[in-house]
């Protein structure tokens, strides 16, 4: 199209942008040249047979499948699935917690407590002044009563109070629902210490 041709809108705006024929610059060519000379040499260096801890402070052996027990009932692997969606977002993999924050599982006073009492934490959810270990936490834990059903729920317990330190005993589904029917008709969290010192 001529310049004539050209409408008065048209003539005010800007050409089209055209790639430009420049190389790509030399620094940035052995830039990525010795970025990709680093990832064969790591590649080639690591060992893969050493069973090294990640990040999250679980070890090889931590993470492989463990067999289901005869009978059909939670395992350990289910529990361990549970907590790895519902509940090491803030408890973390290891179950340390994040200090100030989030209290740790591991070694925690609630959780090598009473079994009525950790399962009404995860029932009902808490909320307000909670003290774990000596240290006071002042958060809020939701409610998992809709959300995980009683086996669910034993899952997940028992696979706390067995892991990282803890030595609790096993929690039974009946349990669970036991204590579900004994509080069927709260609809609030627990409020804390003052709260929870007070469960049966």
């Amino acid at each position: 199209m001529s310049p004539e041709d050209l409408t008065p809108q048209a003539s005010r705006e800007n050409p089209d942008p055209e790639e430009a024929g420049n190389p790509i610059p030399r620094w940035v060519l052995g830039l990525a040249v010795l970025l990709a000379l680093g990832c064969v040499y790591y590649i080639l260096r690591v060992n893969v047979s050493t069973a090294t801890e990640y990040g999250d402070q679980r070890t090889v052996s931590a993470l492989r499948q463990q067999p289901k027990p005869a009978g059909g009932g939670a395992s350990a692997a289910d529990g361990a699935t549970i907590f790895a969606a519902r509940c090491a977002a803030c408890h973390q993999a290891a179950g340390a917690g994040l200090p100030g924050v989030f209290p740790p599982l591991a070694g925690s006073n609630w959780v090598n407590g009473r079994d009525t009492t950790v399962i009404q934490i995860v029932l009902h959810g808490i909320q307000g002044s909670l003290t774990v270990n000596g240290v006071t936490y002042n958060g809020a834990m939701p409610t998992f009563g809709a959300q995980l059903s009683d086996a669910e729920i034993a899952a997940v317990l028992t696979h706390v109070r067995s892991h990282w330190g803890n030595t609790a005993g096993a929690v039974g589904a009946q349990q669970v629902t036991a204590q579900r029917a004994a509080t069927a008709q709260r609809n609030e969290p627990w409020q804390g210490d003052a709260d929870l010192s007070k469960l049966p």
